[in-house]
């Protein structure tokens, strides 16, 4: 008997309408009637990134526990890298290529890996349009994740390259040359990749659109593994996965989305949410309230709007609830917020956890003044998802420079400063204290380091000028460090065992590293063997006379690179779930994908005409890879900044409770003069400083 055909549930609203409640609902009342979870098929739930999979996780838990074992959550990413290793064998027939196991290459590896392809065919057009051999590697290779997550095959961009004529759109010929230079760099890099096993986000999503999804075999797994599918904040996913929805609806699978106009933080990097949008036409379509009670969009979306986008200055009741920052400079600015910010917790009147900075671009200038002032007040602040290249690390440095000991070939990349800090660090002890202090170590590395370019080392401590007095704890750790050197050299191990002994002898035991540097030791670990795994296969395929000497040259010019980041800052989990987080400072796009709500908000720059932008981060060329785009010229909608700029402000809005002060200085940072989108609001809105004499900033019950 056929299944009873079933209308697939649309709910939509505003931000914090309850939109990922209501679906958690319908989850609930689902899986009451499934309750033989111990076949092989679940619900199949998806989140666009990994902070909205965090918020739908703890939904789900709170009202399905006894379904725990039954229920994961994925990003779009995730499940495609999934199914692509899982189904790899049903992949490889249809590419008829010679066997192999995949291995996935990060993304720093895959920009130096690649460049070699980019470097031999650029012109002087490519990189001035794309200002310098870095940035053009990385636009091209973007092009890839690009067309995978549209469904394009990679045989198109070309295509659509040449008619879109998004090189040059005013020489044509110039146009196809340089589409001609791209497409063969991507074709180059897609075939060596291919062929030695490699796998990249971009490859990935290629194969799993053009290979695994129209795949019949494929498509009845799906069905047989899963009975229904969640989704939620469909504005933020890619076509790619709009395609897979419908497959299931086709299917007549049990499915619930949910989507938010006023969302679309990924629009410009893989989302397409005008074709996600066009999933609704097949559902029962459920729409929220536009925005919960207890946020300032309720009453301050739509002034807000007339403002700032329909330039239109009636006369409005602020409540109490909104005011300005102004002042001259921007140095200036970023001072009197903090003092404010300090003053109002000093008072009691605001937690730390409770203020939220947000601007649409933090420069290293502002983002350290800020960190300076609120620690000097000992008020925690929160850089949210800050990245620094791993290489800032001295710990890191020392390893580097401790393998540079060891392998031969490494003297070019050892300076004498390095070398002291090596010391410096190695021969920590336990509580802190130093074996060798700041002022022996550069000693010792003046006189007791011998620069050799093929193989440097640590002579005796002997040869130490006989004026310079060492005392008995540096003369034992500086002997220690150097004998361990020689018995390391002489042991013959590879790369990575000798990593893993540098931090079992050095840092096993050094109460003193914190929770960054152990995750900045991590992040090394895990990017040496990703590393050597990748120059053991081009020993296989392209260089067999490679040495681990040779491996270890590169990998040190690798990191001393900058391309491999971290955070400076990572939240130890197991101890900030008893610690409140302090005051946060964002991007807005980074607190937008964070899904954060905040009782005070500080809209950083309010002059600025990077809040037009929204604050995005934009792929260059993404308009291209839009559904409605194919195969069309580049025609952007009208006033697309406003829209963008529109959604950022009910977003925001809806994400603060209490108070929303927007700070702005009549110069910006270089000194020009800033008149953005919303110049016209903090023309209108009192100060904190008239609203300080009345004494408006006191805790409200």
């Amino acid at each position: 008997m056929a299944k009873k055909k079933q209308k697939p549930i649309w709910i939509e609203g505003n931000s914090c309408a309850g939109k990922t409640t209501r679906l958690v609902d319908y989850l609930a009342k689902l899986t009451t009637k499934k309750t033989n979870f111990h076949n092989l098929q679940k619900p199949l739930i998806f989140s666009p990134n990994q902070e909205d999979k965090d918020v739908l996780e703890k939904a789900i838990f709170s009202k399905t526990q006894n379904l725990f074992p039954a229920i994961e959550i994925y990003t779009p990413s995730a499940f495609i890298l999934q199914e692509v290793e899982l189904f790899f064998p049903l992949i490889l027939e249809q590419l008829k290529v010679k066997p192999f196991f995949p291995f996935r290459l990060s993304t720093p590896l895959e920009r130096e890996l690649s460049a070699p392809f980019a470097q031999a065919q650029f012109t002087p057009e490519i990189l001035n349009l794309w200002g310098g051999e870095s940035r053009a590697i990385s636009h091209i290779l973007d092009l890839l994740p690009l067309a995978g997550m549209a469904r394009m095959p990679i045989q198109n961009i070309k295509n659509y390259l040449e008619k879109s004529q998004l090189l040059d759109p005013f020489d044509k010929e110039n146009n196809e040359k340089m589409v001609k230079i791209v497409d063969n760099i991507l074709s180059q890099w897609w075939h060596w990749c291919l062929e030695r096993g490699f796998l990249t986000y971009g490859i990935t999503y290629q194969l799993y659109g053009q290979y695994l999804l129209s795949n019949l075999t494929y498509q009845d797994s799906l069905i047989n593994r899963y009975h229904s599918i969640f989704a939620d904040n469909l504005d933020n996913f890619p076509a790619l996965l709009g395609d897979l929805f419908k497959l299931f609806i086709d299917k007549n699978i049990y499915s619930v989305f949910t989507y938010n106009y006023q969302g679309k933080v990924r629009l410009g990097l893989n989302a397409d949410p005008d074709y996600l949008l066009s999933i609704r036409d097949a559902c029962q379509v459920e729409t929220l309230a536009s925005f919960a009670s207890d946020n300032l969009a309720v009453n301050l979306a739509d002034d807000f709007y007339n403002i700032v986008i329909n330039q239109e200055f009636n006369p409005i009741d602020f409540q109490e609830k909104v005011y300005s920052i102004k002042t001259k400079t921007r140095a200036q600015l970023i001072e009197d917020t903090a003092n404010f910010i300090i003053n109002q917790v000093k008072n009691n009147h605001i937690k730390p956890e409770e203020i939220a900075i947000i601007a649409p671009g933090l420069d290293e200038i502002a983002r350290f003044q800020f960190l300076y002032f609120l620690h000097q007040a000992n008020i925690p602040i929160e850089p949210l998802k800050e990245q620094r290249p791993l290489i800032v690390s001295p710990l890191v440095r020392s390893v580097l420079n401790l393998l540079g000991l060891i392998y031969r070939g490494c003297g070019r990349l050892i300076e004498r400063e390095g070398v002291a800090e090596m010391l410096t660090l190695l021969s920590q002890k336990e509580g802190g204290r130093w074996g060798i202090d700041p002022v022996r170590a550069g000693l010792l590395a003046e006189y007791c380091y011998l620069v050799d370019i093929e193989s440097p080392q640590l002579l005796p401590i002997e040869y130490l000028s006989k004026g310079e007095r060492m005392n008995y704890d540096s003369f034992m750790a500086y002997n220690e460090i150097r004998d361990w050197i020689n018995d390391t050299k002489t042991a013959g191990l590879s790369p990575l065992a000798v990593i893993d002994l540098i931090t079992e002898r050095f840092f096993a035991e050094v109460r003193a590293l914190d929770y960054a540097d152990y995750a900045s030791l991590k992040k090394l670990r895990e990017t040496a063997r990703a590393f050597f795994v990748v120059q053991q296969k081009l020993k296989e395929y392209d260089f067999p006379h490679k040495t681990d000497d040779d491996s270890m040259q590169d990998w040190i010019v690798f990191m001393r690179k900058g391309t491999v980041t971290t955070n400076p800052y990572p939240r130890d989990y197991f101890i900030s779930r008893t610690k409140e987080r302090g005051v946060i400072l964002a991007t807005i796009y980074q607190y937008r994908v964070a899904n954060l709500s905040h009782r005070w908000q500080f809209w950083f720059d309010a002059g600025s005409k990077l809040w037009e932008k929204g604050g995005a981060t934009e792929l260059w060329g993404y308009q291209l890879f839009l559904r409605g785009c194919h195969g069309k010229p580049l025609i952007t909608q009208d006033n697309p900044e406003n829209v963008r700029l529109s959604g950022v402000i009910h977003d925001l809005l809806a994400h603060t409770t209490d108070k929303l002060f927007l700070c702005h200085s009549d110069l910006d940072v270089g000194g020009n003069e800033q008149g953005g989108a919303l110049f016209p609001l903090t023309q209108i809105l009192p100060t904190v400083a008239e609203s300080l004499m009345l004494d408006r900033f006191m805790v409200q019950s």
